[in-house]
């Protein structure tokens, strides 16, 4: 799987790598000719994510199987895109993704003509799209040679050009697309209160308690302090649910164990790095091994007291 180092992508990873989520949104947003044409019951994940360093630009991307009504099976492609700035290439990337795809395919031992792949792009950055979505308009016009590119379109799901009220779906789908759309936004404060409450009967169920989970710790790590600060989310959770008080303590606690097992990662390898040094400087195998065993050492203890200190 590719490491996802934005919350903004593991979020969407998170709630789009459930395929009832995945179908009922591409069911509700692609045009109606291409949603008619496939059976979305049957969609089913087809791969992770590309490893591909090429592509690295785009880590949350998932591909989905499903049949088509007629029979056959087509490929679902979907891209999010939460930059602050438009990547005016990506064109180009989905082209890419569409190869390797189809190489995937015929590496399978599959063979007959290629199946179709239908690229979306999932945007909700804070400017609106404006980059074409016709791959020829980025390929220079010659007269009389046009026959020779390539029509690769994509379909593009902009969340900041659609009313809250075309939001709509079961409660994952349609929190999730909310909390998309205002999580870089200066409304995120005066809409949270409503995102909530639309979770309070989902909060009941423990599947259910994972996803507002999910949610809440995506608001608390990519909802920048000028939009929404750490207590008014405590305050939000705790007027809106039951138990928020005891829900955001236990996310408070699972915070607090994952910085303190990161700090302890950083600290064995500053400390391995620094015994390798020492036991480099000794020459002998015995200083490295010694040496190593002490900077592991003191390395988690230094790793501890950065976790600690920053806690507090």
């Amino acid at each position: 799987m590719t490491a996802l180092h934005s919350p903004h992508d593991r979020f969407f990873k998170a709630v789009f790598g459930r395929t009832e989520v995945a179908a009922e949104f591409l069911q509700r947003f692609l045009p109606v000719a291409a949603s008619a044409a496939l059976d979305w019951k049957t969609l089913r994940a087809a791969r992770d994510s590309f490893l591909d360093v090429d592509l690295a630009l785009h880590p949350a991307d998932l591909l989905y199987a499903v049949d088509q009504c007629a029979g056959g099976v087509s490929f679902v492609h979907v891209l999010f895109e939460h930059k602050s700035y438009l990547e005016p290439r990506i064109s180009l990337d989905l082209l890419r993704y569409r190869v390797r795809i189809w190489e995937q395919w015929l590496n399978a031992g599959n063979s007959g003509r290629l199946p179709l792949v239908l690229p979306v792009v999932v945007y909700h950055g804070a400017t609106r799209w404006r980059i074409s979505r016709q791959f020829a308009e980025e390929v220079d016009a010659v007269p009389g040679l046009q026959a020779y590119v390539p029509a690769c379109v994509y379909e593009l799901v902009d969340l900041s050009q659609y009313r809250d009220d075309e939001l709509q779906g079961a409660v994952v789908l349609h929190t999730a697309l909310l909390t998309l759309k205002y999580v870089l936004r200066d409304e995120l404060r005066q809409r949270l209160p409503g995102i909530l409450a639309l979770l309070r009967d989902l909060a009941q169920s423990s599947s259910g308690l994972d996803y507002v989970r999910t949610l809440l710790r995506y608001l608390a790590q990519a909802a920048s302090v000028d939009r929404l600060t750490g207590d008014e989310l405590r305050q939000a959770v705790t007027q809106t649910f039951i138990d928020g008080g005891q829900l955001m303590l236990t996310i408070a606690e699972e915070w607090e164990q994952q910085a303190r097992e990161k700090w302890i990662r950083q600290g064995i390898e500053q400390g391995i790095e620094q015994g390798i040094e020492r036991g480099i400087e000794r020459g002998i195998e015995q200083g490295i091994e010694q040496g190593i065993e002490q900077g592991i050492e003191q390395g988690i203890e230094q790793g501890i007291g950065q976790g600690q200190a920053r806690l507090l």
